[in-house]
């Protein structure tokens, strides 16, 4: 596709990336920037009603995304050339360009969040949010070695950084389940937006939350194994030594334990191992291999 030259000139714009293009630089601001991030071409026009609410809209999405995509603005009636070489016959439309070409398209407004599940497809991350990606990952492995205080250093980083990072957050507050402070874990997983109940971290983190807050304190595992061994049906002990293995860190043998339970009679309390098991399960993370073997071994007791 060739593009037309313009008399026309652009208009001031709002920030680096969102601009307003004509088909002079519609080379410069479209093509040659989608060689490096998305570029929504918004064609608008100043007697559009609708363009008047979803204009402000895409500004938003652009500026929340933080450079990693860009808003280039076409005025049909000032670029007339552009609006007939796209074939634009009503407004608001947006095409999508991806390394120079148009991938994607739609006309009419669109929801936020439907919009923002659109562009996600073809963001990519910012050497910031890279950057950010790798310290949360050294703080996962902190926290995994059991060295929480150096972990909640690398969560603070991220989060001193970006406020609404939940996964910095919800790591925040698992170190600081570990370290035993419970009342900072759950003042930080209260300002987690209801939006974001359902990430992952926040479930994990608040999933550990409640296993700590229940958990039995100081008890001595050993005593509890020598009772069971003598009364290996005891499944109350044996649901408190689960819990106890659970706090100390013993995820492996708490699930276990807890199976153990299930398999003897799945019923016991109402199901209550088999709630806490799933509560572990969340704890510990979907990906995590010692939840997945679990649920797997709660399936074939289940359903044997």
């Amino acid at each position: 596709m060739a593009f037309l030259s313009d008399e026309a000139v652009s208009t001031p714009v709002s920030n680096h990336y969102i601009v307003q293009v004509t088909a002079q630089n519609f080379m410069h601001e479209v093509i040659e920037a989608s060689l490096k991030l998305p570029v929504l071409v918004y064609f608008t026009a100043a007697w559009c009603g609708p363009c008047k609410q979803f204009g402000p809209l895409l500004e938003k999405v652009v500026n929340d995304a933080k450079g990693r995509v860009k808003l280039a603005k076409v005025d049909v009636d000032a670029s007339p050339q552009l609006a007939q070489q796209f074939r634009i016959q009503s407004v608001p439309m947006v095409y999508i360009f991806v390394s120079g070409q148009p991938v994607d398209a739609f006309s009419g407004a669109m929801p936020e969040s439907q919009l923002k599940q659109l562009l996600s497809q073809f963001m990519v991350a910012t050497p910031e949010e890279e950057d950010a990606k790798a310290t949360l990952a050294k703080a996962k492995e902190l926290l995994a070695e059991g060295k929480a205080e150096q972990a909640l250093q690398y969560y603070q980083l991220v989060a001193t950084q970006d406020k609404e990072n939940v996964e910095a957050v919800a790591g925040l507050a698992l170190a600081h389940i570990v370290l035993g402070a419970i009342d900072k874990a759950e003042e930080l997983l209260r300002t987690v937006p209801e939006k974001a109940a359902n990430n992952e971290f926040v479930i994990s983190a608040n999933a550990r939350l409640a296993l700590a807050k229940a958990a039995p304190k100081l008890l001595d595992t050993e005593k509890l194994r020598e009772a069971l061994a003598q009364k290996p049906e005891d499944h109350e002990s044996r649901y408190t030594l689960a819990n106890a293995l659970f706090s100390a860190g013993q995820a492996e043998e708490a699930i276990n334990e807890l199976l153990h339970i299930i398999a003897s009679n799945k019923d016991w309390n109402e199901g209550a191992a088999r709630k806490q098991l799933l509560v572990i399960f969340e704890a510990l993370g979907f990906e995590n291999p010692l939840a997945s073997q679990g649920r797997r071994k709660l399936s074939a007791i289940l359903f044997k």
